[in-house]
């Protein structure tokens, strides 16, 4: 997939940056949506709602996951399928998974957190098979 690097000025990326959180997606997203929009395809992955859904699917875990977990997630191949999206499961799961690390980390996917285990008495984040792990912070079974 091509690269574009943009220099712009501070006050417009702080302005794309607040706008982007609002939909609850990254900056770089939101800048690709609007020149996808009014250069691209007619029909784009909507990675927006895709994020908000995994948020609620990650909510309901009651056990530690990772993001293959998650229907939405699992479920790309068929989306793109059926909506004959010019983008590869591959490239929509790994902005998806770039994207939720992001809001996880930025406390914007509320009540889901990473999972981290103790290695040498010190809290590392948990991984299974390369793959980031979560947690639903409000979960019965983590308040234990």
């Amino acid at each position: 997939m091509p690269r574009v690097n943009l220099s712009i000025s501070q006050s417009l990326y702080d302005q794309i940056e607040k706008a982007a959180k609002k939909e609850n997606v990254t900056a770089n997203y939101y800048i690709c949506e609007m020149l996808e929009e009014k250069f691209g395809k007619s029909v784009v992955y909507d990675y927006g709602a895709a994020i908000s859904n995994m948020v609620d699917e990650g909510k309901k875990m009651d056990k530690e996951f990772t993001l293959a977990d998650l229907p939405t997630f699992a479920d790309v191949n068929v989306v793109i399928r059926d909506y004959k999206i010019k983008e590869t499961p591959a490239q929509v799961r790994a902005r998806l998974g770039k994207m939720f690390n992001e809001a996880v980390r930025n406390g914007t996917a509320k009540g889901i957190g990473r999972a981290v285990i103790k290695r040498n008495g010190k809290d590392e984040l948990k991984f299974s098979s390369r793959a980031a792990v979560y947690v639903n912070t409000t979960s019965k079974s983590k308040k234990k």
